[in-house]
């Protein structure tokens, strides 16, 4: 599980991070984890739904449109650091902002995930 989390970490594009996500049942409890922080801010995301990343997408750009504040509530609340979103932007600046945005929310919804695997009691 260790190796796992530090490719995940190293992970640099969304296609780096879905080769990490086969695993059906992690991948489960990314979604279901994602879901938990977007609604917590009355974002609706529906897990059952495989365009989860368009559904997630959607809410950035309504929010990079019109509630920065809300914005900056979930990524608080994800955990995401400015100095992450500035470092990816310079590292590709081709990259839609909603596409850093998409990327750094599922790599650490991915990590919240696995840190609760490695450290759960047996």
């Amino acid at each position: 599980m260790q190796n796992q989390l530090k490719k995940l970490n190293n992970c640099k594009s969304l296609k780096d991070l879905n080769s990490m996500l086969v695993d059906a049942g992690f991948n489960r409890k990314v979604l279901e984890q994602i879901r938990k922080d977007f609604v917590q801010l009355e974002l609706e995301i529906d897990i059952e739904n495989p365009e989860v990343i368009p559904q997630m997408q959607f809410h950035l750009e309504k929010l990079l449109e019109s509630g920065m504040e809300k914005l900056m509530n979930l990524l608080y609340r994800i955990d995401i650091s400015e100095k992450k979103i500035v470092a990816l932007s310079d590292e590709d600046p081709h990259m839609p902002y909603r596409d850093v945005l998409t990327f750094l929310i599922i790599q650490r919804e991915a990590q919240k995930v696995m840190f609760r695997e490695l450290y759960k009691p047996e």
